[in-house]
């Protein structure tokens, strides 16, 4: 065993990865091909970005000459500088991580070879969120079954909203607000739609509604004990004659959290007062 962790170790190094993360995972810049325009010794690039965690930088000299990489944040504060010596032919540093600091960070990367230098703005953004979970704004599914989750459901007074529709805001990740959902209610039955905002780069993968009719049946919400009427976005979902229902919009969504907004908090207003009064409902019919 130790022999096969000793040959995979020297492999790794053979390819030039570090253990600890994947070739996929790094970003290499070839620092004449990126600079654009500047003086005779000094070329400046225009910004580039990556989602990736580490940054290679490369360059091929055409004669042996001193060179020095150095990487400094949006402050000017330098985290990152490496004297190389004399270097000719292919250059290639190390694989450099780079820290990202909310949704982008900018670093700005300088190479020195000899008496000439490359810069570049580098934008180091997050990576495109694949089947995260998505749902809609209302009331905290943790204060309905006691669950441990960010995710919400939204209660409806369906007597008040018959005939008319009520549009909330799609909340993703715990983090982000990537669109609208919208709650259509006509002759008894909701119609459940949903729209990702046209400046969020997004997709809706999988969907399922989950229809609370009574109280009893909100503390099942996110569980897989829930046995109310369940349907899919867009298609009408009959409520029983249900006066208050809470409604679980279970979404699936992969998007680019660059162009998603900070999300709302999770609760609407009104929303306590209608589950207030969806377990007086639900009490009261089962007394009568």
């Amino acid at each position: 065993m130790r022999k096969l962790l000793t040959m995979l170790l020297c492999l790794t190094m053979l390819l030039g990865i570090a253990p600890g993360y994947a070739a996929e995972d790094v970003f290499t810049v070839d620092a004449a091909q990126a600079a654009s325009g500047g003086w005779e010794e000094s070329h400046i690039a225009s910004s580039l970005t990556t989602d990736r965690s580490y940054l290679r930088v490369a360059c091929t000299l055409d004669s042996e000459v001193p060179v020095t990489l150095s990487i400094a944040d949006e402050n000017g504060s330098l985290v990152y500088q490496r004297d190389h010596g004399l270097c000719s032919g292919k250059f290639r540093s190390e694989d450099i991580y780079l820290r990202l600091s909310g949704s982008q960070t900018t670093y700005h990367v300088t190479l020195w070879t000899g008496d000439s230098s490359y810069q570049f703005p580098l934008r180091r953004v997050m990576p495109r969120l694949s089947g995260n979970a998505a749902c809609s704004v209302g009331f905290p599914l943790s204060q309905l079954s006691g669950a441990n989750t960010w995710k919400s459901a939204t209660i409806l007074d369906v007597y008040a909203l018959e005939g008319s529709s009520l549009t909330v805001p799609l909340h993703a990740s715990d983090a982000y607000e990537i669109g609208t959902v919208t709650f259509r209610i006509s002759g008894g039955a909701l119609t459940v739609s949903a729209d990702i905002s046209g400046s969020v780069d997004g997709s809706i993968d999988k969907s399922t509604v989950y229809v609370a009719t009574t109280a009893l049946e909100a503390q099942d919400l996110g569980r897989k004990s829930f046995s109310g009427p369940t349907g899919k976005l867009d298609r009408a979902i009959d409520l029983m004659g249900a006066p208050y229902v809470a409604v679980y919009v279970n979404l699936t969504v992969s998007f680019d959290p660059t162009s998603a907004p900070a999300s709302p908090a999770v609760t609407l207003n009104g929303q306590d007062a209608l589950w207030q009064q969806m377990q007086t409902t639900t009490a009261n019919e089962a007394v009568g």
